[in-house]
């Protein structure tokens, strides 16, 4: 049987600790991370994901959470 767990997100943006809290059966990856972060920190977040035929130098995801001041994002379990 799947249980659900709890995640927090810890990073840092623009120098300043903080974090969110997260659920789901297994851990979220880098990208999910750096999406929850952005959703909580742009009200009205416009597409953030390269489409599939899109061969970006960085990906959209990465370069939008440095552009906000995001660094240090780590995934733990709570």
């Amino acid at each position: 049987m799947t249980t659900l767990k709890h995640y927090t997100i810890r990073y840092c943006i623009n120098g300043r600790a903080d974090a969110l809290n997260m659920e789901g059966f297994e851990p979220p990856t880098l990208d999910q991370a750096r999406l929850r972060v952005l959703l909580k920190h742009i009200p009205e977040l416009q597409i953030a994901e390269d489409a599939p035929w899109e061969t970006p130098t960085r990906p959209s995801l990465a370069s939008r959470t440095d552009e906000l001041g995001v660094s240090d994002i780590r995934i733990e379990s709570a």
